[in-house]
């Protein structure tokens, strides 16, 4: 060791393992999805809008089919 004392490694560790916690929260977060919705609700209403969309696209192309 470069004569650090007991006290000072403990206190590194410590905030080692802080910002190990804290990134590991930012990247769950990042792929969580109720997280990102309300992070963004703008581009969720988007997508949601387009699946919506895409969904009665997909319907419809059904529907003239069939006649």
């Amino acid at each position: 060791m470069t004569g650090k004392g007991m006290n000072t490694l403990k206190l590194e560790l410590e905030e080692t393992r802080d910002q190990l916690a804290a990134t590991l929260d930012d990247i769950f977060a990042t792929f969580n999805v109720r997280v990102q919705i309300r992070s963004h609700p703008i581009a969720a209403a988007a997508v949601y809008l387009t699946v919506l969309a895409g969904a009665a696209a997909l319907v419809a192309r059904g529907v003239a089919r069939g006649r």
